[in-house]
């Protein structure tokens, strides 16, 4: 397979795509009528939600192991995910038959569009070798696929494909420090050495040298647009908050028995792929790359949106790569009661897993979540700072005991809705003084604007200068726009309007020069607005007639 361009190459598609799509991805939860979220169906081509790729077939090779059993359902499992992700983020829609490719995170094989039918098996066994399944890349023989290894295959698919930045080992979609000392840690080691890695192998040839190392330098600092990380043993609550975030999450079955005196594992496991879930009375609905189990009549629940029959021919079988046919099968979540000691693979089990039906002491445990994302991101920030003095010659004053007003803008620069806390601070050469503290929630890319009240009664007089800080949001690691700093107010003696030490006719004469007039006039003058109340009249006039003479201590 030739290996595309880089990210460079697609960036900007990817940039409007995922600008079009980002507030698709916003959380999305049931309605308290119906207690399911299913994963939404996509127009170019995923119409009945999540596909139902089936591991028993076969593109330019049988999809079985050394030992001829159907071992490809991680490889399935992902495709399932990844065709549903590429429909989701198509920003021109256009259904089969129509050859059209906007997004890249799925691409064709061959002459025909990225979502064709043609296309699932090339895709299925370009992931079955980055994921080392069965052994088709290292050689080491083995049965199916090893969760690590599909978390670094699936890494390195997605910077084969563009929207991540090659060098990124670990699939978070940054390039940092963190997989230049993964490739480090494997330096010089080959399959089957006991530092050998496969998430080090970014350029597939079964070294990890000098080249890795350079992939990792030569793109030190990007950022991808997505973001993939494996959770062992989850609960039924995080795989309910990811489905419903629009996540895609992908599961390892294993199957464990308990003989009331220890765990043990059966062989293999078994991969699926969450395409709803019900968080009311707690099921999962699974597209299971081995079995229709709805379809097929072995479990009592599922969902079939397109009805459809299969030929007797099969297998291979090939009629749900047609991706508007699935079998979404629904089955319960629980946690495994009692047994102590608790399970080695996890918490919660599948109950009656159709590929798995043997009842209690034997569980189909959810061991493993592959989770893909957006690599959305936390950013809030303070972009401006103004009082309601800014301007005034030849500074801003605000009288002792008396108020002014703080105004500032905090904007939502990230992915996610925030709720975050804003403090607006007044500070001189002794320290820093709160002001006030508001919380605020802003959807990404809205800003709003927080009025503050600065009363300046029991601060000593001088200059202080006003700013305001967005306290950083969980994850949030761009800080430098938390905080903005204003100008300086200076905190005078009441009536000394031009900040001289004494309140005499020169502040008389400033203030009658502006006697009647409002915040609406051109030649409006904050300073002579001394109890703040958008007029200049005679309250202000009765401020300085008691304290004319007076001078600053």
């Amino acid at each position: 397979m030739k290996r595309k361009n880089s990210c460079n190459a697609v960036s900007l598609i990817l940039i409007l795509a995922i600008t079009a799509n980002m507030l698709a991805l916003l959380p999305t939860k049931p309605s308290q009528a119906d207690p399911w979220y299913w994963k939404p169906e996509q127009r170019d081509y995923a119409p009945s939600g999540v596909p139902d790729f089936d591991q028993r077939q076969w593109g330019t090779y049988n999809w079985t192991d050394p030992w001829g059993t159907w071992s490809h359902c991680g490889p399935v499992a992902v495709a399932n995910s990844l065709w549903w992700l590429d429909s989701e983020f198509e920003p021109n829609p256009i259904p089969q038959p129509t050859i059209n490719d906007g997004f890249p995170l799925v691409q064709a094989y061959g002459p025909w569009d990225d979502h064709a039918t043609q296309n699932v098996a090339p895709l299925v066994e370009h992931l079955a070798y980055l994921m080392d399944t069965d052994g088709r890349r290292t050689g080491l023989a083995h049965s199916g696929t090893n969760v690590f290894d599909m978390e670094a295959g699936l890494a390195q698919y997605l910077s084969w494909t563009g929207v991540n930045p090659p060098g990124d080992a670990n699939g978070d979609g940054i390039v940092d420090q963190t997989d230049a000392d993964i490739v480090s840690a494997a330096f010089g080691s080959i399959p089957g050495m006991p530092n050998w890695n496969l998430a080090a192998d970014l350029n597939q040839d079964s070294i990890v040298n000098t080249q890795d190392v350079a992939i990792v330098g030569a793109n030190m600092g990007n950022t991808g647009l997505f973001y993939e990380h494996t959770v062992m043993q989850p609960g039924f609550f995080f795989i309910e908050e990811e489905v419903e975030r629009c996540q895609d999450v992908v599961l390892l079955v294993g199957y464990w028995i308990f003989d009331g005196g220890g765990w043990y594992r059966e062989p293999g496991g078994h991969y699926v792929t969450v395409a709803g879930v019900d968080s009311t009375d707690m099921k999962l609905a699974l597209s299971d790359p081995v079995q229709d189990a709805f379809e097929s009549g072995l479990i009592p629940e599922g969902r079939i949106p397109v009805p459809h029959v299969h030929p007797p021919l099969e297998p291979p079988y090939v009629t749900h790569n047609d991706a508007q046919y699935v079998s979404q099968d629904i089955y319960d979540v629980t946690q495994i009661t009692p047994p102590w000691p608790p399970c080695p693979g996890g918490n919660w089990m599948l109950v009656n897993f159709a590929s798995w039906r043997p009842a209690p002491p034997f569980f189909a445990v959810i061991e493993s979540a592959v989770v893909t994302s957006p690599l959305g991101t936390h950013d809030v920030a303070v972009t401006n700072v103004t009082t309601s003095k800014n301007g005034c010659l030849p500074i801003p004053v605000v009288c002792e005991g008396y108020t002014a007003r703080v105004n500032v803008t905090a904007e939502n620069k990230g992915s996610f809705i925030e709720t975050f806390n804003v403090t607006a601070y007044a500070t001189n050469v002794t320290g820093s003084y709160v002001i006030g503290e508001q919380q605020t929630t802003l959807n990404p890319a809205e800003n709003t604007t927080l009025a503050f009240t600065w009363n300046t009664a029991g601060f000593a007089y001088g200059n202080y200068t006003i700013s305001a800080y967005a306290w950083p949001v969980p994850s949030e690691t761009n800080t430098g726009d938390n905080i903005f700093v204003d100008g300086v107010v200076t905190v005078v003696l009441a009536g000394d309007l031009n900040d001289d030490g004494i309140v005499d006719y020169r502040d008389i004469n400033r203030v009658a020069r502006m006697f009647g007039k409002t915040l609406s006039d051109p030649q409006w003058d904050p300073n002579s607005d001394i109890i703040e109340d958008g007029i200049i009249d005679y309250r202000d006039i009765n401020i300085l007639c008691r304290n004319y003479g007076k001078t600053r201590p």
